[in-house]
């Protein structure tokens, strides 16, 4: 520390910096500036904090760093504005009476507050986090979609349907109902997939078949090894009727979306590879239903 103090570089630098300190502080505009400066970089600083712990998905992260920035905004911004000639006694009061500032900005930012309050709440109780799938009904409308982000306004929705981003704010997000499949801590979609084959249809060697075609799909992959999943898929007899028997088995993806893609895939591969063995016959038995159009009330013919 001591050769620092006597290196001349360091002392050159450190007179440079208290001149320049001096020329910025002693102008209002330079002074500004700097200070905006200085709100850009530690908006920046809070992105690179909370950038690792926010891939947890983690609400209550999240909020906070958006309260954060807005208190940032505030503290910040108040003291630009008391550069301003004219606005400089204005922000002193403000400053000095802390239940002025408080009755000033419950009436000037009444809804703003409203909602950080209820997105305080949310983050509090979590009916969702970051990444979940819910589908919310406002105003008669329900909207489906994944929770992108959370700020100290308002929540981001990417709807499912045209993945717009939909901005609820919080206030009104924390009075409606949630659905949110997982708030119970499992993070998937699962579905049946059912397979008709006739009764002399080799049973073992199909099951075989649509475990492996469930198994090897890209989607179920991503999802098994997600989980440190290594059992195999059993499908098992679901029913014995009509003519058939009905194989049932299930498909675990990580989203919906994906579930319904890789139950579509699935069925193709299984129709493709049933088609390839001799002793497996997908049964096409269906139920006809014949109206007797002559005796029905107003009827003038029949049809079958």
């Amino acid at each position: 520390m001591e050769n620092l103090e006597n290196n001349a570089n360091y002392q050159e630098l450190k007179g440079t910096t208290k001149s320049v300190l001096q020329v910025v502080t002693s102008n209002d505009l330079y002074y500004g500036l700097f200070l905006l400066l200085i709100l850009i970089v530690l908006l920046k600083a809070l992105d690179i904090i909370f950038k690792p712990l926010l891939r947890t998905r983690s609400l209550p992260m999240a909020f906070m760093k958006a309260c954060l920035k807005i208190l940032l905004i505030v503290v910040i911004g108040m003291k630009i504005i008391s550069l301003i000639p004219g606005l400089s006694g204005f922000a002193s009061q403000i400053f000095m009476s802390s239940s002025l500032l408080v009755v000033v900005l419950g009436f000037i930012f009444q809804e703003g507050l409203s909602n950080i309050v209820h997105g305080f709440i949310l983050s509090a109780f979590q009916p969702f986090t970051i990444g979940d799938r819910i589908s919310v009904r406002i105003d008669g409308e329900t909207i489906t979609g994944y929770v992108e982000e959370i700020t100290a306004r308002h929540t981001v929705i990417r709807n499912v349907i045209n993945s717009a981003h939909v901005i609820v704010p919080n206030a009104i997000l924390d009075k409606s109902m949630i659905m949110n499949n997982r708030h119970s801590g499992t993070r998937d979609s699962s579905s049946f997939i059912d397979v008709p084959v006739t009764y002399d249809s080799d049973i073992e060697r199909a099951m075989l078949i649509i475990s492996h075609d469930i198994v090897t799909h890209p989607y179920v992959i991503k999802y098994r090894d997600e989980m440190n999943m290594t059992d195999p898929v059993i499908p098992m007899v679901r029913d014995i009727s009509n003519g058939a028997v009905d194989l049932r088995a299930v498909v675990n993806t990580m989203t919906v979306e994906e579930n319904f893609a890789a139950c579509a895939d699935i069925r193709k591969k299984i129709l493709l590879d049933f088609q390839k063995e001799k002793n497996i016959e997908v049964s096409t038995t269906q139920i006809r239903v014949q109206y007797d159009m002559k005796n029905a009330p107003g009827g003038q013919g029949a049809s079958g």
